[in-house]
């Protein structure tokens, strides 16, 4: 008997009191469920216990395979390594704890998968427009690839999609491809094409299920929608200025080059820039001027007449007499002196 503020307090009762306040002998395991492992990751099982100073651990797979793993114990808790993490980690632990004769497990199955990167495009190179062109959609290192799925999607339109289901498990990481065919148009130069994979393992709890790439198209095309703009007019007066600019759409974006029709039928070259300025016109001016449009995938050309409206003396012009066929054949804007103008009076024979 015990003495208790003057009361007296019975043996029984004291070593009640004793067992109650002490804590119970308990083991708990962490993660405290299943867990989704990603092969390549560390993986860490954490067992501890409560209510035994110095308990003592053992980690044991099903079946008794190896642990593929390392142990460290120590004070009341026990840790299972992995890493990295493997196929031969798919397995369910037992983690049992000794205090006394007292004994006490917890188990965790562990899940392993491998979806480690986001899917990549491949599109054949170089894409012109009206050619068959393929794109690929690559998912590297997928496991289990069986339950992988695929989507190629352009500007959220489906292009095509492609499962796995048929195929045979494996114990390997597998990279899976889905490839289409298409014909690009101009309309595709700029739009986005993604690959979208997923891998909806519903009795696995891992982020993300659900990767994507993106990638915008670039379609090589000729030069098109050619267009030359001339300031003040096509038609310009003798020793006034002309300005004549060329523009040519394409991809990659076209050189332009202009010429002069000769009357010979001889090309002249003039210039390589988009813009071409004649100050001071003269009368062998003149003509019929091409723009040309040029990039590897074609060219496309665009012709203007300038016409130079003027009083020109032939005798005193030259280059005229190489290009009379086309004064004659604007003899409405050109007016051309009269012949006794230019040449002296013959006397009269008598």
């Amino acid at each position: 008997k015990f003495r208790q503020m003057g009361r007296i307090i019975p043996s029984v009762t004291v070593l009640l009191l004793v067992f109650v306040t002490s804590k119970a002998f308990e083991i708990e395991i962490t993660p405290e469920y299943n867990v989704a492992a990603q092969i390549g990751d560390k993986l860490e099982l954490t067992c501890s216990t409560t209510g035994c100073e110095s308990p003592s651990f053992t980690w044991r797979s099903q079946l008794d395979k190896p642990l593929d793993g390392s142990v460290n114990s120590k004070g009341s808790r026990s840790i299972l390594t992995m890493d990295p993490v493997g196929f031969g980690n798919d397995n369910e632990y037992l983690c049992s704890a000794f205090c006394d004769h007292v004994k006490k497990e917890r188990s965790i199955k562990v899940d392993v998968y491998s979806f480690p990167s986001d899917p990549v495009i491949e599109i054949s190179t170089p894409m012109t427009v009206g050619e068959k062109a393929s794109i690929t959609c690559m998912v590297p290192k997928v496991y289990p690839s069986e339950r992988l799925k695929m989507q190629l999607e352009k500007d959220e339109s489906v292009l095509g999609t492609k499962e796995f289901y048929h195929e045979e498990h494996t114990e390997t990481t597998e990279t899976k491809h889905l490839t289409l065919t298409f014909i690009p148009t101009f309309e595709d130069t700029g739009k986005a094409i993604t690959c979208v994979a997923e891998l909806p393992i519903d009795e696995m709890e891992f982020e993300p299920k659900k990767r994507q790439t993106s990638q915008r198209l670039t379609v090589n095309y000729g030069p098109r929608n050619t267009t030359v703009s001339v300031t003040p007019s096509t038609t310009v007066k003798e020793g006034g200025a002309v300005t004549m600019t060329c523009t040519s759409y394409g991809n990659p974006a076209p050189k332009i080059f202009w010429t002069k029709h000769l009357i010979s039928g001889v090309s002249q070259f003039l210039s390589e820039n988009a813009t071409l300025t004649i100050n001071n016109v003269k009368a062998e001016d003149l003509g019929l001027y091409e723009c040309e449009g040029v990039n590897q995938f074609g060219r496309e050309k665009k012709t203007v007449d300038l016409i130079v409206q003027g009083a020109y003396n032939m005798i005193h012009c030259k280059p005229c007499f190489e290009i009379l066929g086309l004064i004659l054949l604007r003899l409405k804007s050109v007016r051309i002196l009269p012949f006794t103008s230019v040449m002296p009076r013959m006397p009269l024979s008598h």
